[in-house]
């Protein structure tokens, strides 16, 4: 008896296996990018500092979600601190 070959955990072109972390690597970013030009009256450094203190709060989300809710959460903190 032969044994099976383990397969890898995410496959070359599959968007959604359980290593992929494109998501996850590309949401800080692009919602610092979108929230600074929708709070452009906010100092750049405030909306980062806001981003990145959300995704720390995020920090359990699963990657396909964390996308929306963490562009969700930082633009509501910035709202409430207005």
């Amino acid at each position: 008896m032969s044994a099976r070959p383990l397969l890898p955990a995410s496959l070359p072109g599959d968007d959604a296996g359980p290593t992929d972390t494109h998501d996850e690597d590309d949401a800080v970013p692009h919602t610092i990018t979108r929230l600074a030009a929708e709070f452009s009256g906010r100092p750049v450094a405030v909306v980062s500092a806001t981003v990145l203190r959300c995704r720390r709060e995020l920090d359990a989300v699963p990657p396909g979600a964390l996308p929306e809710l963490l562009e969700r959460l930082a633009r509501q903190r910035l709202r409430s601190s207005a």
